[in-house]
């Protein structure tokens, strides 16, 4: 599949875009804008916000934002998708400041115009989101409405080399009435078959209860371990215990390796073409899919991550090998952990992907007796962090601290993707 987030091989065309203010009395115009070897060890689309910003006669200068005309008040403006400049928000009343909202790389935030005349009031509500994958300007992010004057629904930080922003990126199924099979509990599971490298292969598919088809929905992709199956990633605790954490937030994926095992090559064509044909069937926030893997489904993760650059937000790995390790990626947030019983630590797990982020790589703490430690490197560029998970136990994706009867993991792990 195409390349389309996060990475800075990807090529994005942005249109920017310009907001200008036409001198017509009362008018008001705006427009807006992430090897240990195992293997024998077993959006909306309308336009976003800029928030409002408007002022009455005899005023100051709003700043990133657009004018009011005499004291009129004008509701936050949408910024439009796919760089097109977004129409002009309506009059409304009342508001606060509008908070900065972030930007991906292939977006643009407006500059804002000069307001004139009336006095100056407070801005609009909280500015949009923008974000881009694979070069597409994503819808923004809603915003309120303000009072009367000029105020600013500031630009957010820049998402590096096109990455993303925040705002959701709408799949083609949107809208659409699901075609795909649903497996709806951790204990029964229906596969859903797709032709990929000229074989039959088949994944488990698991969306939430109250799916809501206009909705685009966050993307999790559990890698099972080598000789496993889609079933061991689905069955209870589900998609390594992330189905219950999400809340009916999160669509998953669970794939079948042929015969157990990853291939980098075969499978990398395989999970693309899973995205394609679920992309086109459910709606999919394309700026937020994420990888999770154990084992050598692991370091598939890994492949994955750095052989389809743009196409992942962040990946998850457990106790990674099996797979070669990549030798080159773009930068993307990765999250890793390795018991102490399995010898070795970081340096065959995570320290590659802080050295494609460019953070800074130094021995980070050992776990302690029963217990665990989990570590966020230093140095790494924003949005693209990467973290280290050490515990005191064995080769395993769910380790359990002495005394406890349930794994830390998924609660350390949540968080991580879900931050993006």
């Amino acid at each position: 599949m195409s390349p389309r987030i996060g990475a800075a091989s990807s090529v994005h065309s942005v249109d920017r875009a310009l907001c200008r203010l036409r001198p017509a009395l009362g008018a008001l115009v705006f427009c807006l804008a992430l090897g240990l070897g195992c293997g024998g060890a077993g959006g909306g689309n309308s336009p976003g916000t800029a928030g409002s910003h408007q002022g009455g006669s005899g005023g100051t200068t709003g700043a990133a934002g657009t004018s009011g005309a005499a004291g009129t008040t004008g509701a936050s403006g949408t910024i439009g998708s796919a760089g097109t400049t977004g129409a002009g928000g309506v009059t409304g009343s009342g508001g606060t400041t509008g908070a900065a909202g972030t930007i991906g790389s292939a977006g643009a935030g407006p500059a804002g115009t000069t307001g004139s005349g009336g006095s100056t009031g407070g801005g609009g509500g909280s500015g949009g989101e923008l974000g881009g994958r694979g070069g597409t300007t994503a819808s923004a992010g809603r915003g309120g409405s303000g009072t009367a004057g000029n105020g600013s629904g500031g630009a957010g930080t820049a998402g590096s080399s096109g990455g993303i922003g925040g705002g959701a990126m709408m799949s083609g199924g949107c809208g659409k009435t699901p075609t795909l099979k649903n497996s709806p509990s951790a204990t029964t599971f229906t596969y859903n078959v797709i032709t990929s490298g000229g074989m039959s292969r088949q994944y488990i598919l698991r969306w939430p209860d109250n799916y809501d088809k206009s909705h685009p929905y966050r993307l999790i992709i559990g890698l099972h371990g080598a000789t496993g199956s889609g079933r061991d990633i689905a069955r209870a605790p589900a998609y390594f215990g992330l189905f219950d954490l999400s809340q009916g937030s999160t669509i998953f994926i669970a794939p079948d390796a042929v015969g157990g095992l990853w291939s980098a090559a075969q499978d990398t064509t395989f999970v693309s073409d899973i995205l394609k044909q679920v992309e086109a069937d459910l709606c999919i926030d394309l700026t937020r899919v994420e990888l999770e893997g154990f084992s050598q489904g692991a370091a598939m993760s890994w492949t994955l991550a750095c052989a389809l650059p743009g196409t992942f937000r962040a990946a998850v790995g457990h106790s990674g090998g099996g797979v070669a390790n990549p030798t080159a990626c773009q930068p993307i947030p990765y999250m890793g952990s390795l018991g102490l019983q399995e010898g070795n630590g970081q340096n065959t797990q995570t320290d590659q992907f802080a050295r494609f982020n460019g953070c800074t790589i130094t021995t980070l703490p050992r776990a302690p007796t029963g217990g665990h430690v989990c570590t966020d490197y230093t140095g790494c560029p924003a949005g693209k962090p990467v973290r280290w998970c050490s515990y005191d136990g064995g080769h395993t994706p769910s380790p359990t601290d002495a005394g406890k009867s349930a794994s830390w993991m998924p609660s350390e792990v949540w968080p991580f993707l879900s931050q993006f």
